[in-house]
């Protein structure tokens, strides 16, 4: 790796650190958070809690290891980028969701990036501590396996919307379908989804571009399948979305 990239990478661990855990935080946070490894014994001697803001920088990728985060409350986007800057969104977490376990396990550096989407509830675990609490209590290991399982089959349903739809529209339609089944809530005006993110965001995570993720929206409430409002989106017809998904 030039020099260059070397210091550009350091600069942004710096950041990170700076950002995602000891300033970001506005406040240390307790609480139930249920999560894969909420049954390990004696975790609660080493998790500590607190609440970040909305746009926090948890970690960086590159940035080694110092342990997992749990997602307790919120919501996290999840993004890796080239050294060209380009950014590609893999995912959205939710409550529950270990992030950095892949790295803390391996030792390797953080293969993503993580920022706040809004004010956020966060578990911190020690890489030290964590290991040392699985070498003690084998039957945790279950749930870490889980985890990963399910973060695989993520990845898995993420790669086929990127390279087996045909088109923008397709993608966008994909993912709209996707967060019906995850989130969405039935209302009076349709299936509700807050994905919290801007067009910009959505079109990171389809490998497409702003202008035509807005100019995609703009096509599907012509057509009446989608509505905006109260800074959500509305599916109001969930049957026409699917056929334009070709699910």
């Amino acid at each position: 790796m030039p020099n260059e990239r070397l210091a550009e990478v350091h600069a942004k661990n710096m950041l990170s650190a700076h950002l995602g855990y000891e300033e970001g935080p506005d406040g240390p946070a307790e609480g139930p958070c249920a999560s894969p490894i909420s049954e390990v014994r004696g975790l609660d001697s080493v998790r500590v809690g607190k609440f970040y803001p909305r746009g926090s920088i948890v970690f960086i990728e590159g940035q080694p290891p110092r342990g997992i985060y749990v997602l307790c409350e919120g919501r996290a986007k999840v993004s890796i980028s080239s050294a060209q800057g380009k950014t590609l969104v893999l995912r959205i977490a939710q409550p529950g969701d270990l992030l950095g376990i892949n790295s803390t396990l391996t030792g390797q550096p953080y293969g993503a990036t993580v920022a706040t989407l809004v004010r956020s509830r966060i578990e911190f675990i020690a890489r030290e501590d964590l290991l040392r609490l699985l070498d003690r209590d084998k039957k945790a290991c279950l749930g870490l396996a889980q985890a990963l399982s399910n973060k695989l089959i993520g990845v898995v349903d993420h790669t086929r919307m990127l390279f087996l739809s045909n088109s923008a529209s397709e993608k966008l339609a994909r993912l709209l379908v996707k967060w019906c089944d995850e989130n969405g809530k039935r209302t009076s005006q349709g299936i509700r989804i807050n994905p919290g993110l801007t067009h910009e965001e959505m079109a990171q995570m389809i490998c497409s571009s702003r202008e035509t993720v807005t100019r995609l929206f703009a096509d599907l409430k012509r057509k009446r399948i989608v509505s905006f409002g109260d800074n959500a989106i509305f599916i109001r017809n969930r049957k026409a979305l699917e056929l334009a998904a070709r699910c």
